[in-house]
């Protein structure tokens, strides 16, 4: 069995016939073997966009199509239809976006998403009827539920129009216009581990949309997006920061205290630190999602020169320059001014 036909043309599994039909437009625009002419997967992509559309935008192939049993070896959607056994399909899974504050992603995040999710339709149970409608009997199969396919030898299968039930719903129902499932607000809570970066991911199974005509659930998947710090940059686990420092601390060393992700780090300067150079204290970074442990807290040491100073300052650094041994320029040296 091929793709989803909703997943094909990109839209909900309560889609309209509006939805659809403009769906279709956008990518048969797009992905036209007329258009790319150079490329050889057109033609088969164009094909199965033209075969979800045919099957979707007809509402009775479109019915057959939501009650199709599902692959055997889809372990997520297994659930059976309790009139005639086979398998229902799985509901879409539901993605959704999270802003992260920089601190959040640091210690992770518990609290309530109110989320908009396809839900089982209340007013019909689900079923995809009008409520008091009286089922009539297969025309398809004439009420037998079982119709003989295949070439040579027949062989006996479910009727594709009834899915073996022997009766069929003609009045659907308007809460659910016959799909049996409708949008619905529901609050989730949601617990995100420390270390998130942006594009994480947290999938949480059998919360996402719900299937037609009572299929499971998909999937809820949180996607993390953490915004940005003025004063970190995270690289992976690690986080880097800038420190200035002056021109006494780089040459003569300090030790200082400053601000990390998670609190005060003492870091040692050592003497003759020069501008750009990296420090780096090892487990003070962010949780990793792997596994244990934390990445490294990555410093950044700018040199500040001192500018405006006066005559006597001055004359102090002329006797420092006197006695420091001469600076090599290699080549850039050359033929500059003394």
């Amino acid at each position: 069995m091929g793709r989803d036909y909703y997943a094909v043309l990109g839209v909900s599994a309560v889609a309209s016939a509006t939805e659809i039909r403009r769906a279709y437009q956008r990518l048969a625009r797009r992905y036209s073997p007329d258009v790319n002419l150079w490329e050889h997967d057109a033609r088969a992509l164009f094909d199965e966009i033209a075969e979800a559309y045919r099957v979707l935008s007809d509402p009775m192939a479109r019915t057959v199509y939501d009650r199709r049993p599902a692959p055997a070896d889809a372990a997520s959607a297994r659930a059976r239809d309790p009139a005639d056994g086979h398998a229902l399909r799985r509901g879409d899974d539901l993605h959704v976006t999270v802003e992260l504050a920089f601190h959040q992603s640091m210690s992770g995040f518990d609290g309530d998403l109110p989320v908009d999710r396809l839900s089982a339709c209340d007013v019909c149970g689900a079923t995809g009827a009008a409520p008091g409608s009286v089922p009539v009997t297969c025309a398809y199969c004439a009420g037998l539920g079982t119709v003989w396919t295949g070439q040579g030898a027949p062989r006996p299968g479910a009727c594709p129009a009834c899915q073996g039930i022997g009766v069929r719903v003609l009045e659907p129902c308007a809460a659910c216009r016959g799909r049996g499932i409708r949008s619905a607000r529901k609050v989730l809570r949601v617990s995100l581990p420390a270390g998130m970066d942006s594009g994480s991911q947290l999938r949480i199974a059998g919360e996402g949309h719900a299937g037609p005509f009572g299929g499971p659930r998909g999937d809820f998947i949180v996607v993390a997006r953490v915004q940005d710090d003025p004063d970190f940059v995270r690289k992976g686990d690690h986080v880097s920061a800038e420190l200035p420092v002056s021109l006494a601390e780089a040459v003569l060393g300090a030790r200082l205290t400053v601000r990390g992700v998670d609190g005060d780090v003492d870091l040692v300067v050592p003497p003759g630190t020069q501008s750009g150079q990296v420090l780096r204290v090892r487990g003070r970074g962010m949780p990793r999602l792997s596994g244990g442990g934390r990445g490294d807290f990555c410093v950044t040491v700018r040199v500040e020169i001192p500018r405006g100073l006066d005559a006597r300052t001055q004359e102090l650094f002329r006797e420092i320059g006197r006695v420091l041994p001469p600076v090599s320029r290699g080549a850039l040296g050359k033929g500059g001014r003394p």
